[in-house]
């Protein structure tokens, strides 16, 4: 059998102790593996996907450890913490003072002793789709079982950034997709329909006068990101607080 070395701490692995990715490179799985979340996708993932998802475990893990857990014991209804319902292999919290949210994944080095925490952590902005998929196997007696998933898509993100996570029936995603509704003001409902309208309206009138500027050719970078932001507004709601929130809390990791 072929040795191959580690990508990432070099050292030798085999048949067994090796993973493959999706550019040919191998990775560990006694150590190098053991860094990433287990819902990771290594198979289609690629060696720059891998180092970064595990620079993205490494920051959000200390983001967890100084921002979400004091959050956790707070008596303060404005701080608290969002559990989203449902996750399986991870467990997911929204932080809506800080405009962050996070998946984490204890670890335990033997049975319930030894814990550890992984996180991931994202602003909440950058959240722009959430959708539901199945998947059909049978069992041992020849009965098929649905297993049903979530996957959350982050924009402006690297490492883990379209995390596909197990949940528990087609119910628990229509409460997530409900809650991030809510939360966005995309839900259309008729509490809502003004805001919707005044989003839609925005939208249109920035395209008009970048099309009127691009005919003219006084179209600008500022211009054409303007209208962009306008009709992400349109379509995925207002998310400026979100931002706002979310980089004040970040600007101390970001240096």
């Amino acid at each position: 059998m072929a040795k191959h070395n580690c990508a990432i701490c070099g050292a030798e692995v085999g048949l067994m102790s090796e993973q493959k990715l999706a550019d040919g490179n191998y990775i560990c799985r006694k150590e190098c593996s053991k860094k990433t979340f287990k819902v990771f996708d290594k198979v289609t993932a690629t060696l720059g996907d891998v180092t970064e998802h595990i620079a993205q475990i490494e920051k959000g893990t200390q983001i967890w450890n100084e921002i979400f857990v004091p959050l956790q014991g707070t008596k303060n209804k404005e701080e608290k913490l969002r559990q989203i319902y449902g996750l399986k292999d991870v467990t997911g919290y929204v932080s809506p003072s800080t405009g962050l949210m996070a998946f984490i994944e204890n670890r335990y080095k033997f049975f319930i002793f030894g814990k550890s925490t992984l996180a991931c952590v994202y602003r909440v902005a950058d959240l722009y789709g959430y959708e539901y998929e199945t998947e059909k196997s049978k069992d041992s007696e020849g009965k098929e079982i649905t297993k049903h998933f979530c996957i959350f898509l982050f924009r402006n993100t690297t490492g883990m950034y379209a995390p596909r996570i197990e949940i528990g029936s087609q119910g628990d995603f229509a409460n997530i997709e409900k809650y991030f509704n809510e939360l966005f003001g995309i839900q259309k409902t008729l509490r809502n329909t003004v805001n919707n309208a005044k989003r839609q309206i925005n939208a249109i009138k920035a395209a008009a006068s970048a099309v009127k500027a691009a005919k003219e050719g006084t179209l600008d970078e500022a211009q054409a990101a303007d209208t962009a932001e306008a009709l992400d507004a349109s379509v995925y709601g207002d998310r400026t607080q979100w931002i706002a929130k979310a980089d004040a809390a970040l600007a101390p990791y970001n240096k």
